[in-house]
């Protein structure tokens, strides 16, 4: 060991004879004596003064610093690349002590210099440094030169790893309001990398889920959040992945295709891993705006890709009964609408995997019928909610009970609904009634037997939750009678479609579903009237002060006419 100290000494010996460089002509030089005389000493000079650079740029923006920074990432990577093609890296048996001994010390300053590159990566520094992403396009060159003359393994799996680790821990950027990142490093690598090449999005995901376990445990949960934002960012567009294996060999790889393992086109490797870090990562203790954002995202970006969908149940179901769970969620959603739209969400994707993953979901219509109250039609959510309701009530093998809940409970809520809602309410019931038939008997029934007080009586039973017991099949939706009186003409006139016989075929939801308050009024300013004499029917005034004794023998005398002091 004592030889190994002695040398790796000697060959560290000049460091403190050499001071740092300030000029770039400075560097230049030092890159050229490791070019032309093998003084490998001057990668260590070099490194540290990229390390101080880094420091002080943290602190304080200065370009002249940041333009060293980039000759000097330029100088050491030039020079370790040219040292990899003369062989001059590479170890082999016929080597002795000595050469042995400079090239595993040179491969360790090499090392180091990766994750001097890895720290400037994921630092926040006083402003947004061109000199990052330099940085950023220097470690995926490296990625090459390691595929190229690291013979023990195709891909250099380690040295990625370490640049997700980088990008999904970088400190840069904020987190948005959508719960996603603007970190301008993580859009140049989406945009110039991962978005482009198949085999930096295979290995993405390879083995991600272990680190973001531990991550887990060791980072705080702001720390978490600015990881899953980060993620986020990076999985919101579409995967390049397809299930042709033929037409997933076509798409580009930023490595050759000869240095890489055939592993990177098994589909069910891919969707294994891509679950794993995805269950991972959806464990975090995330935001309310994060929580949307990816269930926004779910149907399309992430379900396709995974082995089994129906592992994010448990997620769906624990997230759905946040609502039970948290107490201050129900205040929050009516003080901000936009959290209603989690739960909405969260049975949108709990449906998707009903029907195409045959995921069994009994609480699917409870959960649904919970969410129909007061607050409601008057979100912004309103829409897409009737979508979904419609959706979801699509099956014609649907129990009638079940219908005629969520019929009735409609029907209940037009009554304190705005005008903009109800709009929505009376076609969507309509057509309700229309793909179910046997609930017709709630406006028309033909059961003659009833008693007056069994008819004054609403058996609806509007506190319970579960739509099977309401009773509501046994109701009267009188509440349509009422909406024919409504204040707003337009609405008076739509709900009187009930009085009519069912031929209409069935309204088209999409006509309804964005009126406003607004559009109701440019609606009827815009309303064109016919002009038409107006019909009076009157009798004049003189001959009925004429008739004296007519305006006396009338039981209804005009008190009007005695009050004003007129002379009979």
């Amino acid at each position: 060991m004592a030889p190994k100290r002695k040398a790796t000494r000697a060959l560290e010996s000049s460091k403190s004879k050499k001071s740092s460089p300030t000029t770039t002509k400075d560097v230049q030089k030092l890159g050229n004596e490791i070019q032309t005389e093998s003084k490998y000493n001057n990668f260590v000079i070099l490194i540290n003064q990229l390390r101080d650079i880094k420091v002080k740029l943290i602190t304080e923006e200065d370009s002249e610093l940041e333009s060293l920074g980039r000759q000097i990432l330029v100088v050491v990577m030039q020079n370790f690349k040219t040292l990899f093609e003369d062989g001059k890296l590479t170890k082999t048996k016929n080597q002795d002590d000595h050469t042995r001994l400079v090239v595993n010390w040179v491969l360790e300053k090499y090392d180091n210099s990766k994750t001097i590159l890895m720290d400037i990566l994921k630092t926040k520094l006083s402003f947004d440094s061109s000199l990052q992403l330099d940085v950023l396009d220097i470690l995926f060159d490296l990625l090459k030169i390691g595929s190229e003359y690291n013979k023990s393994e195709k891909f250099p799996t380690k040295t990625y790893q370490s640049i997700i680790e980088s990008l999904l821990n970088s400190s840069n950027g904020e987190i948005l309001s959508d719960g996603s990142s603007n970190n301008f490093i993580l859009l140049e690598f989406i945009d110039s990398f991962f978005n482009k090449y198949w085999d930096l999005q295979f290995y993405f995901f390879n083995n991600l889920s272990s680190i973001l376990e531990n991550w887990k445990n060791d980072l705080s949960e702001f720390k978490l959040q600015k990881v899953f934002a980060n993620f986020l960012t990076i999985i919101r567009k579409e995967s390049l992945f397809n299930s042709n294996e033929e037409e997933l060999k076509s798409i580009p790889t930023w490595l050759p295709k000869s240095n890489l393992s055939s592993s990177i086109y098994k589909i069910n490797l891919f969707k294994s891993q891509f679950q794993k870090t995805v269950i991972t990562i959806l464990s975090f203790p995330l935001t309310i705006p994060q929580y949307k954002s990816i269930l926004l995202i779910l149907q399309k970006r992430i379900i396709p890709y995974m082995s089994q969908p129906q592992g994010l149940m448990d997620f769906l179901t624990d997230l759905y009964n946040l609502e039970d769970t948290t107490t201050t969620l129900e205040e929050s959603i009516s003080e901000d609408s936009d959290n209603l739209i989690i739960p909405i969400l969260t049975l949108n994707s709990l449906y998707e995997l009903i029907k195409n993953y045959n995921l069994e979901y009994p609480d699917f219509y409870t959960k649904l019928y919970s969410l129909l109250n007061s607050n409601l039609f008057y979100t912004k959510y309103r829409s897409r909610f009737i979508g979904l309701v419609d959706l979801f009530l699509s099956s014609t093998h649907l129990s009638s009970n079940l219908v005629a809940s969520f019929i009735k409970k409609l029907a209940r809520l037009s009554l304190t609904a705005s005008a903009s809602g109800v709009v929505i309410i009376i076609p969507f019931i309509y057509n309700l009634l229309k793909r179910h038939p046997t609930c017709m008997i709630m406006i028309h029934n033909t059961n003659e037997n009833d008693t007056k007080e069994e008819i004054l009586n609403d058996p609806f039973n509007n506190q319970e939750k579960n739509p099977m017991n309401t009773k509501a099949i046994n109701s009267s939706l009188w509440e349509l009678e009422i909406l024919m009186n409504h204040y707003h003409p337009n609405i008076a006139t739509l709900a009187k479609i009930f009085k009519e016989p069912f031929k209409k075929p069935n309204y088209n939801l999409e006509d309804f579903l964005d009126w406003s308050y607004l559009k109701l009024l440019e609606t009827e300013q815009s309303r064109k009237f016919k002009l038409q004499t107006t019909a009076l029917e009157f009798e004049e005034f003189s001959n009925i002060l004429n008739d004296k004794d007519n305006i006396f023998k009338n039981n209804e005398v005009n008190e009007n006419i005695l009050l004003e002091g007129w002379s009979l």
